[in-house]
């Protein structure tokens, strides 16, 4: 599990969690293959397309080795990494951000209550059986029903989930919601063979048995320690995602250098995330290419104490000011972002892309090592609420800790009794997860993406009523989203959007405009055709991959 950016799981307390930005009736096929080109900031979508086949390639997985390729028990980098290859959903969501049909190949609302999804008929696991609206079912129904699954909280306003077709499976809802459709382009519509999952319930996902799933790449070893391996599935139902590469070996070295040294070596032939301290020399090197991407990542901080000093809205607003979120993108992530307006990037703006780009579009650039303004805010303060400690928990990575002595610098010149807690990453997620452990802690570090882009999936997660990355137990935006999550105008639905996002950026609660990061992935010169987007996480960005020449 990522210690930076450890996933949110949520038990929403609002008004359920389900929506859409597929119209009634939308209808397709396959999707469509994504092409060479480039995001409006400039950063590249795709690198270029593979043009041969290759025998096998080794692809690092920065985070290190997943405890589980289980699809219902995956919500991070590491095992998402390999299962996008394997595991497949009813949509799904491309490197370009949008949200396609996939295993469904037709998608129809015919009223609030009901979500129909047409199934492909062409579509086999690798066992040779053809997907069934049974396995469909059986999927969605363990999502719905398994509070271990890390998607469970996205069924909140599920009734029941039945096949009314021989190749159809229609949800119905207990009352109107516009994000579970979109939601299904996760994990949360991920389709497993259901003979297999009840023959592995025990152990499913683990080294020992695997998974059955449909995807363009087939588990084949997992190695402990070491590596898993997966081999082409050439019967794979998508023509657009033939892969190239027969094999794929994904190792788990987290160590930077040591990562650093095996692409330069030709020991490792790929990695998403490359090492900060190794950008320029790996950009430089002729032995590979390095390209950079749009990624929906905020890094930041979350405020986690309403107790605390920062229950104070003047506390809050002068720190943001004060801190050099500048310097920070500029020397701790080397250039590679930049400081944001709203806590939502705009990588996530979706149906709402309009209203949102109004919205940041009038506001001032962020305040950034504002020093002299900010100490006229603080010496202003109660006495009471300046001789509160501040309290603040990082991991123990290199860019984790010069991020969190970025914050303590700031405090320390506007006169705030601050104090910086390093722990190690294992024992990180305990903080975010469990109150006992962060009794007393005023801030809380992340690197924050969503599931999908959606802006309400970023809302539920970080700024309502239950949300886990909402460890402040902020409330203001309850009533907010729980009206558009219940609105079935997008346009009318979009604004109210802009209206949560105005309150958050006001208030700075529970998260604050941090850094906006693009996504990084390097290759070396005998491969390429890996999306340089941050689409790695659901899609099967790997039957891209090919050789150069």
């Amino acid at each position: 599990m990522n210690q930076n950016r450890v996933r949110s799981r949520v038990a929403v307390a609002a008004a359920g969690l389900l929506a859409t930005a597929l119209v009634s009736g939308c209808a397709g096929g396959a999707q469509a293959k994504p092409k060479d080109s480039a995001a409006a900031s400039g950063s590249t979508i795709m690198t270029p397309v593979a043009k041969s086949e290759v025998d096998k390639i080794t692809w690092n997985v920065f985070e290190g080795e997943p405890q589980t390729i289980d699809p219902f028990k995956s919500a991070d980098y590491t095992p998402n990494m390999i299962n996008a290859n394997l595991c497949e959903n009813l949509l799904v969501q491309t490197p370009d951000s949008q949200i396609k049909p996939n295993l469904a190949s037709k998608v129809s609302n015919p009223d609030p209550l009901h979500w129909v999804y047409d199934l492909r008929t062409d579509v086999k696991f690798w066992d040779g059986a053809p997907m069934t609206a049974d396995d469909v079912v059986f999927s969605l129904q363990h999502n719905l029903t398994d509070k271990t699954s890390l998607y469970n909280y996205l069924f909140g306003n599920v009734d029941s989930i039945a096949a009314t077709g021989a190749n159809q499976v229609t949800v119905t809802l207990k009352a109107p919601d516009y994000l579970i459709n979109d939601e299904f382009a996760s994990y949360a519509g991920v389709v497993v063979e259901k003979k297999f999952f009840e023959a592995h319930a025990a152990d499913f996902g683990s080294p020992a048995s695997g998974v059955m799933c449909t995807g363009p790449f087939k588990y084949d070893k997992w190695a402990q320690g070491q590596s898993i391996s997966v081999s082409r599935n050439d019967d794979y139902w998508n023509a657009d995602l033939k892969p190239k590469a027969k094999k794929i070996d994904f190792t788990f070295v987290t160590d930077g250098a040591a990562i650093t040294s095996g692409l330069l070596a030709g020991q490792i032939d790929g990695t998403f995330n490359v090492p900060t301290a190794s950008l320029t020399q790996l950009k430089n090197t002729p032995v590979g290419t390095l390209s950079e991407g749009p990624a929906p990542f905020n890094m930041t901080m979350v405020w986690a104490d309403p107790k605390g000093a920062g229950a104070n809205p003047d506390l809050r607003k002068a720190l943001q000011m004060a801190i050099d979120w500048n310097g920070v993108a500029k020397q701790t992530y080397a250039g590679t972002g930049q400081p944001l307006k709203l806590q939502t990037p705009s990588t996530v703006y979706g149906f709402a892309k309009t209203p949102l780009d109004s919205l940041e579009k009038s506001l001032p650039d962020p305040a950034s090592a504002k020093y002299d303004d900010a100490k006229k805010i603080v010496d202003g303060l109660p006495a009471d609420v300046k001789a509160k400690k501040i309290t603040m928990v990082v991991p123990d990575a290199a860019e984790t800790q010069q991020f969190g002595l970025a914050i303590k610098d700031a405090a320390g010149r506007i006169g705030l009794n601050f104090d910086l807690k390093v722990v190690p990453q294992t024992g990180y997620t305990n903080y975010l997860y469990d109150p006992a452990t962060r009794a007393g802690v005023d801030i809380l570090y992340t690197q924050f993406w969503p599931n999908v882009p959606n802006p309400l999936d970023w809302l539920v997660t970080t700024a309502v009523s239950g949300g886990l990355f909402n460890q402040y137990n902020y409330a203001g935006v309850d009533d907010l989203y729980a009206k558009a999550v219940a609105t079935a105008d997008a346009d009318k639905r979009a604004q109210l959007v802009s209206d949560i996002e105005t309150k958050l950026h006001d208030e700075l609660l529970p998260m604050v405009p941090g850094i906006k990061l693009d996504n990084t992935v390097w290759m070396n010169k005998k491969i390429t055709g890996a999306p340089a987007a941050f689409s790695y996480v659901y899609y099967p960005w790997a039957a891209h991959l090919g050789g150069a020449q």
